[in-house]
């Protein structure tokens, strides 16, 4: 048989002996000196889950073996009619409802009379530890707060499109179980409410501040109240910090300031968390709508777009992005940008060009910075053809002396080592200032590196 512990470390096959809760040798059905049940209505206690002012949750195995969590509530201890009602309204809850995240009803029952009167709500057992447990170790991350979120809001749109609507309105971390197969669940049904109508006012005040919604405080309640709980238990999930803690003196629950998530998950927070009915989600169909749209607005990845242009202009931003950014893209990939664009026969008669031919990534940097009246060879050539023209015309020219002018060409321009096509204009090699940049038809960079002119 499994072995069980109690908090004091008391061993299953010990139960009988001694007192799950405190050690205290037993003598009866009950402990004599803190009152803790042994085996009430043939359910044997194995160990104490958890406990209140007024009452216990043990670990308890039925006679077929089975274990349940048996709720406990002590008549003498309870200091209201209004803890008597929600003991029996989760009964009544919780016998109505079949749902894989709410815990299924087994038994109720009484025990004892008068003062001494002890009522017992047996449920289906959920294995997990509570969000609130799992906060004191780490907080969670966007990833989990989504998935809690999806997961709830599922639990509390099948509670709000019965008839009548069923409002939970006490949602917070202590009453969410974190199972181990990832589901959540949803406990604790004592404050549930059915509305009569879509809302109701002048309801008894329940809940937990910090989590309620200001309407609440007053006793309006609606579906929406349970959505505002979410989002602040949301809020204490991913930050840490008690809701109580951020809302101020407006009721409003600032959260901003205490987070570092996506714009998506805070905008959703905001509407959850929205003071006023009227800015929340509708219904917490909408909400899981919403949630689903954001989280799948954060999964896809933006694509690259595909840019088709002509020639001259994919050149013309390609040397805008280099120039922008510094890098420079493998000789390769520019040959086949190059290669992939048609021209067509109209467009090569038009524009005569000689063919162009690769360049080096240093020298294409090059005629990048020389400046736009030499990067054009169209330029050049016009230049050098208008020199030329008057230099002849000198030439032909006599002077008024009657003796010749010689004209020379300036030395320091020199011949190209072959003769380039006559459309071209020669390379100069003169030692004016000027940067280097590659001509069209050169099949190399210079061979002394990259000389001043």
């Amino acid at each position: 048989m499994e072995r069980v512990r109690s908090q004091s470390g008391l061993r299953e096959e010990d139960a009988g002996a001694a007192c799950v809760v405190c050690d205290a040798m037993l003598e009866g059905a009950r402990c004599a000196h803190c009152g803790a049940a042994v085996a009430p209505g043939g359910y044997r206690v194995l160990r104490l889950i958890s406990q209140s002012p007024h009452g216990r949750v043990y670990l308890a195995v039925d006679g077929q073996g089975a274990r349940v969590a048996l709720k406990e509530l002590l008549f003498a201890l309870v200091p209201g009619v209004e803890q008597l009602d929600a003991f029996e309204r989760e009964a009544t809850v919780l016998r109505s409802l079949e749902h894989p995240d709410i815990p299924r009803f087994v038994a109720s029952f009484k025990e004892g009379s008068g003062v001494g009167t002890r009522l017992y709500l047996a449920q289906e057992l959920l294995e997990g530890e509570t969000l609130l447990q799992r906060l004191t170790r780490r907080r969670l991350d966007e990833a989990e707060a989504w998935t809690l979120a999806e997961q709830v809001l599922q639990t509390l749109s099948a509670l709000h499109r019965r008839t009548p609507a069923l409002v939970h309105r006490d949602v917070k971390p202590a009453n969410l179980i974190l199972r181990p197969d990832g589901r959540v669940a949803l406990v604790d049904f004592g404050a549930a409410r059915h509305l009569s109508r879509d809302v109701t006012h002048g309801s008894t005040l329940v809940g937990t501040f910090g989590y309620m919604p200001p309407e609440q405080l007053g006793g309006t309640v609606e579906p929406s109240s349970d959505l505002y709980a979410l989002g602040a238990t949301l809020v204490h999930a991913l930050s840490g910090r008690e809701p109580a803690d951020l809302v101020d003196e407006g009721l409003v629950l600032s959260f901003e300031q205490h987070l570092q998530v996506s714009e998506p998950l805070r905008v959703f927070l905001s509407r959850l968390l929205a003071p006023k009915r009227s800015a929340r989600f509708s219904s917490a169909v909408e909400a899981l709508s919403a949630l689903r749209a954001s989280v799948e607005a954060l999964t896809v990845e933006p694509s690259t777009p595909v840019v088709s242009a002509s020639s001259d202009e994919g050149a013309k931003a390609s040397g805008e992005g280099r120039e922008r950014s510094g890098a420079h893209p493998p000789v390769e990939s520019t040959v086949e940008a190059s290669a992939a664009v048609p021209v067509t026969v109209e467009k090569a008669e038009e524009r005569a060009q000689p063919p162009l031919e690769v360049v080096t990534a240093h020298e294409e940097t090059e005629v990048t910075r020389g400046s736009s009246q030499w990067s054009n060879p169209r330029w050049v050539f016009a230049i050098l053809a208008l020199t030329a023209l008057l230099v002849g015309l000198i030439r032909l020219m006599p002077h008024r002396g009657g003796s010749e002018v010689m004209v020379v060409d300036f030395p320091d321009w020199g011949s190209p080592s072959y003769s380039p096509p006559q459309s071209q204009p020669a390379s100069p090699a003169g030692h004016e200032k000027r940067r280097w940049f590659e001509l069209p038809w050169s099949s190399g960079s210079p061979s002394s590196g990259s000389p001043s002119y």
